[in-house]
């Protein structure tokens, strides 16, 4: 058993985020590690047993329009969460996606002379956009845990430290998958981050309308893990359409068909072999940057594992709810088109991993404990 003492240091800003750092406060437990796991973090995490000192929801921005205007505060927090690594000393930091914080955050420790090792889960899509960003992985993280096979890849090419067993989704998407199917059930989900929401909640209810005409059921999720004020502000918006307050990977289980915003959502649709209709919209900005920098061809996960686009692309203005209607019919009144999807998400599925990723993470993280205080003694370049 490892003594209580000064543990893992762990932020994360996303949702999904949220529940890797559940998962490996949860994992660590099971290996025996009993130090505190504690740091920025939300509900999931403070439900599997993490000392939450920040509430990681200050980060569910949209894009760099989104960002802009939150900089000043988001100093403020970067500079306060390196002062309380630097106070508490824990033997490992672990950063977990939000690359537009956690890389700065990770170059504030290392000049404030944190040497202790740094852990990123879900590291940046540098094999998709921002290349440049390698160099700072290089610089400051010790090992990188990414998600897919094709960016562990890319990362030992690029001359980044990464392992990789699989994804954590392995695990948490049995098959089959339980529950039984709802003939005309069709999840609409506008996605967790405010922005995100109120930019695809008018096309989704236009495609609400259209399914009803056609004799479908559209129900709206709402994401469990929104702010409260966010949650009570869409519960107003879908007065008058049916809405789910449970996670959003049970309603697509019961589920005919997905549409609503591209993420994480359309993994775990790929997951539970359900055809979706993927949506994006950001604002201006961030749409200009996207199409200047981004160098694939699809925005969905699924897609890239795929080959080619099983779940249809709407992209800004082509956002509608009458495509989004359009592709969602197409698949549910087509046998042939239908099997040709399911056929290519059951090849996409099997390029997700071994099961046991978040315990692989767990691992790789405590193999860091021994020795951590000269940890970064006599690297190239210190």
């Amino acid at each position: 058993m490892t003594p209580a003492g000064r543990g893992v240091f762990f932020s994360c800003g996303e949702v999904s985020g949220d529940g890797y750092a559940a998962g490996v406060a949860a994992a660590l437990r099971r290996r025996g590690v009993i130090e505190p796991f504690f740091g920025m973090g939300g509900p999931l995490a403070a439900g599997g047993g993490a000392e939450v000192v920040r509430d990681s929801r200050s980060l569910h921005l949209m894009g760099i329009a989104d960002v802009l205007p939150a900089i000043p505060r988001l100093l403020r927090l970067k500079n306060d969460l390196v002062r309380l690594v630097l106070h508490r000393r824990p033997r490992a930091v672990l950063l977990i996606d939000s690359p537009d914080f956690h890389l700065p955050l990770a170059a504030g420790l290392r000049k404030s002379g944190w040497r202790g090792p740094i852990v990123y889960a879900v590291p940046p899509t540098v094999w998709a956009w921002r290349a440049g960003r390698v160099k700072n992985l290089r610089r400051d993280i010790d090992l990188c845990l990414p998600l897919f096979g094709f960016e562990h890849d890319y990362l030992l090419r690029s001359g980044v430290n990464s392992a990789w067993k699989g994804h954590p989704f392995v695990d948490d998407f049995p098959v089959p998958f339980p529950g039984e199917t709802v003939p005309k059930l069709i999840a609409l989900l506008p996605g967790s981050r405010r922005s995100e929401v109120f930019r695809l909640l008018p096309p989704l209810k236009e495609c609400a309308s259209l399914l009803e005409e056609r004799g479908y059921r559209p129900v709206f999720s709402v994401a469990p893990g929104m702010p409260e004020d966010l949650r009570a502000r869409l519960r107003e918006e879908l007065k008058g359409h049916e809405t789910w307050e449970g996670q959003g990977r049970d309603l697509m289980a019961s589920s005919a068909a997905v549409a609503g915003a591209s993420g994480t959502a359309a993994v775990e649709a790929m997951m539970l072999g359900k055809f979706m209709a993927v949506l994006y919209k950001g604002g201006f900005l961030s749409w200009l940057v996207w199409k200047t920098l981004i160098h694939t061809p699809f925005i969905s996960i699924p897609n890239l594992l795929a080959g080619e686009e099983l779940f249809p692309e709407f992209l800004q203005e082509e956002a509608t709810g009458r495509n989004a209607f359009s592709a969602l019919t197409g698949f549910l009144e087509d046998e042939r088109a239908a099997e040709h999807v399911r056929a290519g998400l059951l090849s996409a599925r099997k390029a997700m991993g071994l099961p046991g990723a978040v315990d692989f993470w767990a691992e790789r993280i405590e193999a860091f404990f021994p020795g951590n205080g000269d940890f970064r003694e006599g690297r190239e370049g210190e």
